[in-house]
């Protein structure tokens, strides 16, 4: 039942086919409201889920979107006071690098050992193509017997211009997400232009330009022979998305855009014939669809009949947006279910046992975030708890900062600025019912010692959070502002963790990589100190550090590696580096490269080129060092560099097989020897 506040809402449902059965959803199912009820404001409260009707999960909604339209959105949470390993591989050849064994991530190269299949674009092809109107395609290249490529097949996928393409690949199944890039805000979409007329027809309810992202499934059986064989839309934007056990697991959001309200004036009987329309609205025309394109079969997402809401919502509570968790086998992509939240997403953390759903609310000073559990089975997945941690999770690689480990979740968050101060806290959840409970935090009482250094002037904390890793029971914390303190902070016991050691050294890493239990890998950039006023004797550039963190208590850099003035775009997308092991004691990774070189003494004559190249090393775990073996670098036999296309190297890529290396920049790559990395064929 109803109680008091508000928390978002869930509806939970086994869909066969295209999407679920959803009677409910075609007809009117909220009577006429007399008085406009005294709304309290879009807030996100932290109380457990529970399962509500049709009508109740309706009202819910519809507040939500006439508090958006009529009332000031208050995006803080109410406050409810009753209630990994190393991912090196063995195998000979490299995957995606990913967060966690055995929870696959999307990303645009994918490889089977044998096939490659590159997310491709037609406005990056060196020949245009002018006969076919679909940008987005898979480029799917053979693996020769003497190791080269050979293109067997293009599959065109989509012909939406502006989105990102990635992929999976699952036994005999290749999937496409097709999704333009974008961020998921309370803040966004809030303009509102007054409406001066009622629009009456149904068509009109919804936006029509309402976002959508593909997801396209292809039999690749016989790669040359492959073919869409399934493909839909969903109504929203894609958040995530991860693979476990066979099966893909989607997270959107979706806003409904309601445009039957006259906005000419404010007055009180307007407002309260602006939520009588809105009440009478079909929920049906406010909730997203999933639409077969190959069959044009449509039906809503989830089933309204089965849906949670808070525990503490009320009447004059609501949420204006449903966040939506789509299950979808890919042995047979028409079974799937769907969980939906009525609730803010920002992103997602996945184990091998559970999805997390996680976002931040800010209230002034006041900044805490909200987390849902959502647990794996056998046949589906359900709602089971929800947490509040206070602070927010950074500002890259936010899934990084969670991890799973012995049924606790561990969370690292901050809070403040450069000026005030900051506080970065670790917190240490357990499930206890339906809520994630704090049963650590550090600092503590009795360990009082920050995350982060102390400026000697200002008293405080002047240092952000840059990169987190957990690794079993320790975390591995980097902050920065001038100078590069690694923190080691020991969780054997979940209810007591504290700082075991820390390392200062220049710069800073922004991702890290368990390469085993005493060496950890740092990616991030060699800074010089702004602060001093002697000339910097340094050179900046993407780094790469390897550490030894046997001792815990005293953790050491055994070495680094410079590259001047260049960029890494491992240090935002870890999906960039490429990890092997070749022997049991050798491993070995790649890692793109991208600098701009300036030519000529005039400034007014000055041209600028960009290099994009492909770093190597290995690390040997016996002899704890690191060594940079050579680079692979772009080729092209097109003299005039400005008839290629301009591809940024965010997107540049590595395959690495035995002594084999495919080097992937746009939707070409380019093939040579771990040997003689410099002598390669491209583009292929």
């Amino acid at each position: 039942m109803y109680r008091t506040h508000l928390l978002g809402i869930a509806a939970l449902t086994i869909l066969s086919g295209c999407g679920g059965n959803n009677e409910q959803a075609n007809t009117s199912d909220t009577p006429q409201t007399l008085t406009l009820p005294n709304f309290t404001g879009i807030n996100v409260s932290t109380a457990p889920l529970e399962k509500v009707t049709t009508r109740q999960f309706s009202n819910h909604l519809k507040n939500g979107i006439f508090m958006r339209y009529h009332q000031p959105i208050n995006a803080g949470l109410e406050n409810n006071n009753n209630h990994s390993a190393p991912v090196s591989t063995s195998a000979s050849f490299s995957a995606t690098n990913q967060q966690e064994k055995d929870v696959n991530e999307a990303d645009r190269v994918k490889y089977d050992g044998n096939y490659l299949y590159i997310a491709a674009n037609r406005n990056n092809d060196l020949v245009p193509q002018t006969d076919n109107p679909q940008p987005h395609y898979i480029r799917i290249l053979k693996r020769t017997d003497n190791g080269m490529l050979e293109s067997v097949k293009d599959l065109s996928t989509s012909y939406t211009e502006f989105s990102e393409q990635k992929l999976y690949i699952e036994q005999d199944t290749l999937v496409s997400i097709n999704a333009q890039p974008g961020w998921f805000s309370i803040d966004g979409g809030l303009t509102i232009e007054p409406l001066t007329t009622q629009a009456t027809s149904s068509a009109a309810f919804v936006a029509q330009d309402t976002p959508q992202f593909e997801i396209s499934f292809a039999d690749i059986t016989t790669p040359e022979q492959a073919a869409i064989s399934q493909q839909y839309t969903i109504d929203g934007v894609l958040i995530d998305s991860r693979v476990i056990d066979g099966t893909l697991y989607i997270v959107s959001n979706f806003r409904p855009t309601y445009s039957s309200f006259d906005l000419s004036n404010s007055d009180a009987q307007t407002q309260l014939k602006n939520y009588q329309a809105l009440s009478e609205t079909d929920i049906g025309h406010l909730i997203p669809s999933i639409t077969r394109t190959d069959t044009n079969q449509t039906q809503a997402l989830f089933d309204t009949n089965e849906c949670y809401i808070s525990q503490s919502a009320s009447q004059v509570t609501g949420y204006d947006a449903i966040m939506s968790i789509t299950r979808i086998s890919l042995t047979n992509p028409t079974q799937h279910n769907t969980v939906c939240v009525n609730t803010e997403i920002e992103g997602i953390y996945a184990s091998k046992n559970a999805l997390y759903t996680y976002s931040t609310h800010y209230e002034e000073k006041n900044i805490n975030s909200v987390i849902h559990k959502f647990k794996f089975d056998t046949q589906t997945f359900n709602y089971v708890a929800s947490g509040t941690v206070s602070g927010h999770f950074g500002h890259n690689l936010k899934n990084l900062r969670f991890s799973e480990y012995n049924d606790h979740l561990r969370v690292v968050t901050s809070n403040g600025d450069f000026l005030e101060g900051f506080e970065h806290k670790l917190h240490v959840l357990a499930q206890e019912g339906a809520e994630l409970t704090s049963i650590a935090e550090l600092p503590n009482q009795t360990n009082t010692t920050p995350i982060g250094k102390i400026n000697t002037v200002s008293g405080v904390v002047d240092e952000d959070i840059y990169a987190v890793r957990f690794f079993n029971d320790l975390a591995y914390v980097v902050t920065f502002q001038q100078t590069d303190p690694l923190y080691v902070i020991n969780l054997t016991t979940p209810t007591s963790p504290y700082i075991a050691g820390a390392l200062e050294v220049p710069g800073y890493s922004a991702y890290l990589h368990p390469i085993s239990e005493n060496l950890l890998l740092g990616i991030g950039q060699e800074v010089a100190n702004i602060n001093n006023t002697e000339p910097a004797n340094v050179t900046q550039g993407a780094k790469v550090s390897l550490f030894d963190v046997s001792d815990i208590t005293s953790p050491t850099q055994l070495s680094s590696k410079i590259f001047p003035d260049a960029y890494t775009p491992a240090e935002y997308n870890y999906r960039a580096l490429s990890f092997l092991q070749a022997q049991p004691q050798l491993h070995r990774f790649s890692m793109p490269l991208e600098k701009w070189e300036q030519t000529g003494t005039d400034p007014k004559n000055y041209q600028w080129t960009k290099h994009n190249q492909l770093a190597l090393f290995e690390i040997n775990t016996e002899t704890q060092t690191l060594n940079h073996t050579g680079d692979s670098g772009i080729k092209y036999d097109e003299p005039n560099i400005y008839n290629l296309p301009l591809i940024p190297g965010n997107d540049d890529r590595a395959v690495l097989q035995e002594d084999n290396i495919y080097y992937i920049h746009g939707n070409y790559a380019w093939y040579s020897l771990w040997q003689t990395p410099s002598q390669n064929t491209g583009p292929l």
